[in-house]
């Protein structure tokens, strides 16, 4: 097998003039019905590779995107093609060994959430960016809407110290998070195992958590220091409701639910709501809309642009290539969602033993 460390790395063109070259890894239902049309229909980039053990599945993703080259793991693909960016689209608990090694050979990694499913490999990911001369972007797609970058300058600079955060994240996964089913042959449907298995960081804590947690750190620019947690597995082998009491390291108390149980035609709720000494802030993920409201009468509603899909998944490869070309910051930088796979494997921790548990914190600005 080829050292990953002696792939063919590309500088990142600058702006204009060539296109980006990106591989994916992982050829599964997420990658087919969003990152991989995103990028076919994106001119400014080339779609070069693609990589999956299921060679079946990987050359039907590429006669479908017409993309040239198929592998059956990274090393091959890095030795072989160059390119300036992987998106790492696998099962949650292969995601930290793929991105290092991305890194280690000068390569931008988008890695699907959670980064990983250990404190440990999380914020050794923070440290091969560091080292590396790639970047490293975490698929936390609500990062990724046009109101976000207005949330998070709301919370750090217009709202006073903030002292009480609100966040809620409920869905209707609990038939994905119970099917033992493992569907990975299967780029049309979700792969059971991939959620259903705790091995595997399956589960409401790894899937939907790391949405909310991660957003929720990421608009504080900050991260936790205790969690007390309770969960219920509801028979299933993994958890589908979850309640996190949190500490901040910047003094803020919050309180985080999420529940896979939301009933058919039931509306659900993706939000945070940031309490300051001289405002509130309050974040719609799922509608891609802010509410500000300040201690001096000012308020503002963010709304998402009538040209954008609320949820923005469909921004997250095209995003990823402007990041490689040095257009836009990158939204979703690792340090944070390190913090929030910290924290998400401090709350199982704190509920298996009932008691409250130290997160393992890390330093999230590169």
């Amino acid at each position: 097998m080829a050292d990953v460390g002696q792939g063919q790395f590309l500088e990142a063109p600058k702006t204009g003039l060539k296109r980006i070259r990106i591989g994916v890894v992982g050829t599964g239902w997420w990658s087919t019905a969003v990152h991989m049309p995103a990028l076919a229909t994106d001119p400014r980039v080339e779609l070069v590779a693609v990589v999956d053990t299921d060679q079946a599945r990987a050359r039907s993703a590429a006669d479908q995107f017409g993309v040239a080259s198929v592998f059956r793991d990274l090393d091959s693909m890095v030795a072989t093609v160059p390119v300036h960016g992987v998106i790492i689209a696998t099962p949650h608990h292969t995601h930290a060994e793929l991105a290092s090694r991305a890194l280690e050979a000068g390569i931008s990694a988008l890695v699907e959430k959670p980064l990983a499913t250990t404190s440990v490999d999380a914020w050794a990911l923070v440290e091969a960016e560091r080292r590396s001369a790639g970047t490293l972007v975490a698929g936390l797609t609500y990062q990724f809407a046009a109101c976000a970058p207005f949330v998070r300058e709301a919370v750090q600079e217009r709202i006073g110290e903030v002292v009480s955060i609100n966040a809620e994240f409920s869905s209707n996964t609990e038939r994905l998070f119970s099917s033992p089913e493992d569907n990975s042959s299967d780029p049309g449907v979700a792969h059971g195992a991939t959620y259903s298995d705790p091995s595997t960081g399956g589960g409401q804590g790894y899937t939907q958590l790391s949405h909310l947690l991660g957003g929720m750190l990421w608009a504080l620019g900050d991260q936790a220091t205790q969690v007390h947690a309770f969960m219920h597995n509801r028979s299933a082998r993994v958890d589908i409701v979850d309640a996190l009491s949190i500490r901040l390291a910047g003094g803020a108390l919050a309180v985080a639910s999420s529940t896979g149980t939301t009933a058919a035609n039931v509306p659900v709720r993706h939000r945070i709501r940031f309490h300051g000494t001289a405002g509130m802030l309050e974040w719609d993920l799922l509608g891609a809309e802010a509410w500000l409201y300040q201690s001096d009468g000012y308020a503002r509603h963010v709304e998402n642009p009538s040209n954008r899909a609320p949820y923005a998944s469909r921004e997250v490869a095209s995003t990823f290539a402007r990041v490689i070309a040095g257009e836009v910051p990158n939204p979703a930088p690792a340090g944070a969602a390190a913090a929030g796979v910290a924290l998400i494997e401090a709350a199982y921790s704190s509920a298996a033993t009932q008691q409250r548990v130290e997160v393992v914190q890390g330093e999230l600005s590169r």
